[in-house]
């Protein structure tokens, strides 16, 4: 992809504003390549997909949604090759597998010959995977029923998942950070509390009582959550409306030993933007503290209506990032990451070494409106790398990681309300990036492309699509070399 240099700094977007004050500073994408892209499995579902580096086995995890959910419904009774599969294989648990050859090969986790992932008396629920590591290497993947999430651990890289609990805690969307020796902590959106932390530290068996509140005033916790080991601190993006901030939980093992983890703290980072996704932001920290947050506005002309249902038309939306050095007290202003010209969504970010990120992203063809996304519409990753986001301009280095389109249309933001009403929610809402034991970024993201062999029509679900980073800056402070 061809890029310009940064010279001044974007303000940040709001809904209606049509006029950008900026562009990303970036370079070509030429020496920053990826191993061809593979399907982790041709049968299961694949979406809203983590990846991970289990340092005991030297193993890579993935983990997906089953695909209950995330459907496109045409696709049960016009692909008859695809439901069959789908069917046949649903346990009832997210979808996991491993690789021992560096994602060259992947193969299913199998609990005793059954099909199953792992035991089903401590691991039930289809929906929502994430997958965590503490800092004793024992690996944790959440998911759930649409009223429990359950908790499950690994103490040997993954090979095998003997601990769990199918009732961490009752709740939707649970998200993982990985403390201490069998720690670990799981947000969700409790239906009888609200935005909450509850925390485990038998590794998963069981989960405490008492939680810490994640919905502080106007403010709401989203996405993944960020442990600071060093400083015993809970992180996550949080949001108010237009205002896109972080929420942070201090001494948190301290707060939870004492039975009442008490509130998070609410630190304002951008006001006045806006967002284009369900997940509306993400956060991430690199090795010298520095926390990043990265959102994709929702840019359109006022006064018109050529949006979905009438709503204003869109223009040509951004990528954003802003930073902190001191825990999310103050912040950078929002520079740009990507500013295509077209629509891009659904951003991801991870950090490494001081200054080092990547983010990643969805990206259209064209503008569009999401939910009423022609059929042609192309969608595909982008991925951009920098190795200096500390500064006041970082440069960033950016490709195409997969080289082709994954999804063609809409992607239906409704959320379960689009299986009812038939539109395309097979991607789910967001994909992720991990590093795998060299510091190279890994994609893991939904694929909508495979058909059914037998009438050619869409499947019901997305495929798993793995890459990995084969040339270019690595998360280390190294160079990263296929292997």
């Amino acid at each position: 992809m061809n890029a310009r240099r940064l010279r001044t700094i974007l303000a940040a977007a709001t809904v209606g504003c049509a006029t950008l004050a900026a562009v990303p500073a970036t370079a070509s994408g030429s020496h920053l390549s990826f191993r061809k892209p593979l399907f982790v499995d041709d049968q299961l579902a694949g979406s809203e997909g983590f990846v991970l580096y289990a340092a005991k086995s030297h193993r890579l995890i993935y983990a997906t949604h089953e695909g209950t959910t995330l459907l496109l419904r045409g696709g049960l009774t016009g692909a008859p090759t695809g439901d069959t599969a789908y069917l046949s294989n649903y346990r009832n648990q997210v979808n996991m597998w491993t690789s021992a050859d560096d994602g060259h090969s992947w193969k299913r986790v199998d609990w005793n010959g059954t099909g199953f992932f792992t035991g089903p008396d401590h691991n039930l629920g289809f929906s929502d995977p994430d997958l965590t590591e503490d800092g004793a290497g024992n690996i944790y993947v959440a998911g759930i029923d649409l009223a429990n999430d359950a908790l499950v651990s690994s103490s040997d890289g993954g090979a095998t998942w003997p601990t769990g609990s199918v009732q961490c805690h009752e709740g939707d969307r649970p998200w993982l950070a990985g403390g201490r020796g069998k720690e670990v902590f799981l947000g969700t959106d409790s239906e009888e509390l609200g935005h909450i932390v509850v925390r485990s530290t038998d590794g998963g068996a069981t989960c405490s009582s008492a939680s810490a509140n994640g919905q502080v005033g106007n403010w709401m916790g989203y996405g993944k959550l960020i442990y600071d080991k060093r400083t015993d601190t809970l992180y996550e993006a949080a949001v108010n409306g237009g205002s896109l901030g972080l929420m942070a939980l201090p001494g948190a093992t301290k707060k939870f030993d004492s039975g009442n983890p008490g509130d998070f703290t609410v630190h304002p980072a951008v006001a006045g933007t806006s967002f284009n996704t369900f997940w509306k932001a993400q956060v991430a920290q690199d090795a010298s503290g520095t926390l990043y947050l990265v959102w994709t506005t929702d840019d359109r002309r006022s006064g018109t209506s050529g949006g979905c249902s009438g709503a204003a038309t869109p223009v040509a939306n951004s990528v954003m990032l802003a930073r902190s050095s001191n825990g999310g007290r103050t912040w950078s202003k929002p520079v740009v990451v990507a500013h295509p010209g077209v629509t891009v969504n659904w951003p991801w970010i991870i950090g490494g070494s001081r200054g080092r990120i990547a983010v990643a992203w969805y990206q259209y063809d064209r503008i569009v409106d999401l939910d009423c996304a022609p059929d042609a519409a192309k969608m595909g990753v982008r991925l951009a790398m920098s190795t200096n986001a500390t500064a006041t301009h970082p440069r960033f280095v950016t490709t195409d990681p997969i080289g082709r389109p994954i999804h063609y249309g809409q992607v239906c933001t409704s959320g379960t309300a689009c299986v009812a009403t038939g539109h395309d929610r097979r991607l789910g809402e967001f994909f992720t990036l991990a590093a795998d034991g060299n510091g190279c970024v890994i994609v893991a993201t939904g694929d909508t492309t495979h058909v059914d062999p037998t009438t050619g029509a869409q499947l019901p679900t997305a495929r798993p699509l793995f890459t990995v980073e084969t040339s270019g800056p690595d998360l280390f402070r190294g160079t990263c070399r296929d292997h």
